[in-house]
């Protein structure tokens, strides 16, 4: 069995992200195979149901608010709940586990991904590249952890001028693979003892997964716009105006806030050099969010 996995905990925009993600599935596949099942671990199915309906490849695995805090590790980061997730996932519906981040649009049908997790793969969403020369975070991640060393399962983790940062916006492993989540969580907490830094949690699956053997990327499978927080009250807009609607009328009404677009414009704007990012700051012409047509 394959299995879209999904956590959509806490505020409705990152629900309504989650469905925006589901309908693009669909858009995408067309039927759902009978092989293939999505999974949403959500503190409010209800709210999910109202509008994706009851559709037969779609469950919500019930979980406790004692087991919420649980997942959240000794780091107490929600940050830490997708490796609880994928625990829990692999335990209860062994086969192809493709975790995902709820802000990501559906570009391909995913089958192919599925075959080569049934082969032995390993992905994450995007290479980011060597933290030595990465952004101003990962490049301040590096200098403060390139002196430190951890031991977990009989593994020495270390950063080097080597060591790459995958974006965890797309966690994909066979559910026999699972031992490797624990280790990943008993290095993201030492990580996260060393340096309090919201990124430790990929860093850790970055380690972990890459000392298991490579690690491939899917940035052609999908959009992962994370750097659009700010459109999130529109795209709660949109569910509150259509989300009564057939789901083909919803998604072209999703579609027009063109996340994938201002995703890539704003990407560009903070890939540019330091200087002239401040540069079109002074004169006024820092990127903004456009208003979005609802």
């Amino acid at each position: 069995m394959n299995y879209l996995i999904y956590l959509a905990y806490g505020s409705e925009a990152i629900r309504c992200e989650a469905c925006y993600s589901i309908l693009s599935y669909y858009e995408q596949v067309g039927s759902p195979a009978p092989d293939t099942q999505i999974l949403v671990y959500t503190d409010a199915a209800a709210a999910f149901q109202q509008i994706l309906g009851s559709r037969p490849y779609i469950s919500y695995p019930a979980v406790s608010p004692e087991q919420w805090q649980a997942w959240r590790g000794a780091a107490n980061k929600v940050y830490l709940l997708k490796i609880g997730v994928l625990e829990h996932a692999a335990a209860h519906y062994p086969g192809n586990l493709l975790f995902l981040d709820t802000d990501t649009i559906w570009r391909r049908n995913p089958t192919p991904l599925f075959a080569a997790i049934a082969a032995g793969h390993f992905y994450m969403h995007q290479n980011e590249g060597r933290l030595i020369n990465g952004n101003t975070l990962s490049r301040k991640v590096y200098r403060h952890l390139k002196t430190h060393e951890w031991e977990v399962a009989g593994h020495t983790f270390r950063v080097t001028p080597e060591t790459e940062l995958f974006n965890s916006g797309v966690i994909a492993l066979r559910s026999d693979k699972a031992y490797l989540l624990r280790e990943v969580m008993t290095l993201a907490e030492q990580l996260y003892a060393t340096y309090n830094k919201h990124m430790m949690e990929q860093l850790a699956f970055s380690l972990r997964l890459a000392a298991e053997g490579p690690i491939a990327d899917v940035p052609d499978y999908l959009w992962h716009y994370w750097n659009l927080k700010e459109a999130r009250p529109a795209l709660v807009q949109v569910f509150h105006t259509y989300g009564t609607h057939p789901s083909a009328e919803l998604l072209a009404r999703l579609h027009q806030l063109q996340l994938p677009r201002l995703h890539e414009q704003e990407l560009a704007y903070r890939n540019l050099p330091g200087w002239r990012r401040a540069l079109r700051k002074l004169v006024g012409r820092r990127w903004r969010l456009p208003p979005l047509e609802v």
